[in-house]
């Protein structure tokens, strides 16, 4: 298994107005395209909060974003 990495604050931030733009999403480290992973409401937890994990598929490196956020 891949150990993930976390960004930076800077590269978060790229990634974050890359996606209240709604432009495509690109990891700022090895500039290519970021998967795009539901996370899925649980059971445990009364609020639900509408998310996706973005990962990138060379260094491995997520981050997590609020699809509220874009709207």
């Amino acid at each position: 298994m891949v150990e993930s990495s976390h960004y930076t604050s800077a590269d978060e931030s790229v990634i974050e107005h890359a996606f209240l733009k709604g432009d495509a999403l690109t990891c700022p480290r090895c500039e290519i395209a970021l998967d795009l992973r539901p996370v899925p409401p649980r059971d445990d937890v009364s609020y639900v909060r509408d998310r996706v994990i973005v990962v990138c598929s060379t260094c491995h490196a997520t981050h997590v974003l609020d699809r509220k956020q874009a709207r």
